[in-house]
């Protein structure tokens, strides 16, 4: 079927001289001018002068050229393998020469101001693997304004958190003024379960002055994971006494103190759990009523609100270092590194808090 009839069609019009100028431009290639029966396809790369229509030929030939020819000194090989990485050899030499001279002039001079620190016979007779750790050496000068500006950096920051530092800062200082108005509680466990049992209890003073240090018998086996953190075996407590024969030593060593533990929610765990047990097996609860699993013996409860609890050392020693975590969107709890013996660790918390105090305010 027909598009259309011949006998009407009209002829088309010449093209002007514009158009067929844009017709041969397209097939003429920019580097031979040679003119083409094609269309040529627009190339790029960096052999070639710039962007535009390449004939096959020009392009091969131009790349070949480029591949053969020193990008530095611009040497033109007959062999490609004569070029690496775009330069000679001559000037990969020359290259790996300046860098040499360039590192040995960086390792004798300060880094920050280019004075010289360092003689080339020092690093010469220094051992090579000193000289990768202790050059190039800053000068005092350039040491002293990088302390400066971490300083007033570390400053400023302590500036912007201050509503929640000050506080623990003065919660510290006042501890550390009155000792004896508190004490530092640490316990050591049969491991992190609901059901672990404390094996090892201590209490200092806020000055670290033992008040109570003893193990104590879990009446259960000690497993591997708990003894190696802590070292305490099952020899260690057989003959220790239980909880129950321990907690009026307790209660004495606390009673009129704030009661400071590093891991407040984890160690009262622990404590509260015991009092349960231990009152569970000798105080009876009202007659004809049995208590639930899951709570507390109600003498377990009022012992531990009888105790003034004070806040947790771990989160207040958090603020101090002010390391953000934003996986817990808060300040990241730092470990206590008090060797996992309870005693140990109570002093370890008093250094802590020292080490709080005695940070100079930033105001």
């Amino acid at each position: 079927m027909a598009l259309y009839r011949p006998d009407e069609a009209v002829a088309m019009r010449p093209l002007s001289p514009r158009q067929q100028a844009a017709i041969t431009a397209r097939r003429t290639c920019t580097v031979c001018t040679t003119v083409g029966t094609t269309v040529l396809p627009e190339r790029r790369g960096p052999w070639l002068p710039g962007p535009g229509r390449v004939c096959t030929n020009c392009d091969r030939a131009l790349e070949e050229q480029h591949r053969r020819t020193c990008r530095r000194c611009g040497t033109e090989f007959q062999q490609s393998d004569s070029v690496t990485g775009g330069q000679c050899e001559a000037c990969t030499e020359r290259v790996r020469q300046a860098e040499a001279v360039a590192r040995r002039l960086a390792l004798r001079h300060c880094p920050g101001c280019q004075m010289q620190t360092a003689t080339r016979e020092e690093i010469a007779a220094a051992d090579p693997l000193d000289v990768a750790l202790d050059y190039p050496v800053t000068c005092h000068r350039c040491r002293t304004a990088e302390q400066e500006r971490q300083t007033e950096a570390r400053r400023q920051e302590e500036r912007d958190r201050w509503d929640e530092l000050g506080p623990v800062r003065r919660w510290a200082r006042q501890v550390l003024a009155a000792p004896h108005q508190f004490a530092i509680l640490d316990t050591e466990t049969t491991g992190l379960a609901p059901d672990a049992k404390i094996v090892e209890i201590s209490i200092t003073d806020g000055a670290g002055r033992t008040l109570l240090d003893t193990l104590v018998n879990p009446q259960a086996v000690i497993p591997e994971d708990a003894l190696g953190i802590h070292g305490i075996t099952d020899d260690m407590v057989r003959d220790a006494p239980i909880f129950g024969q321990v907690l009026p030593r307790i209660t004495q060593a606390l009673s009129g103190r704030r009661v400071i533990i590093y891991n407040r929610a984890y160690d009262t765990g622990r404590l509260v759990y015991e009092l349960d047990r231990h009152h569970r097996a000798t105080t009876p609860t009202l007659p004809g009523i049995s208590l639930p699993s899951e709570e507390y013996h109600p003498a377990a409860v009022a012992w531990m609100d009888a105790q003034e609890w004070d806040q947790c050392a771990m989160e207040a020693y958090a603020v101090h270092v002010g390391e953000w975590s934003p996986y817990f969107d808060g300040w990241k709890w730092q470990p206590l590194g008090g060797g996992h013996r309870a005693l140990g660790d109570c002093r370890t918390v008093v250094r802590r808090l020292s080490e709080i105090a005695e940070a100079p305010d930033p105001l």
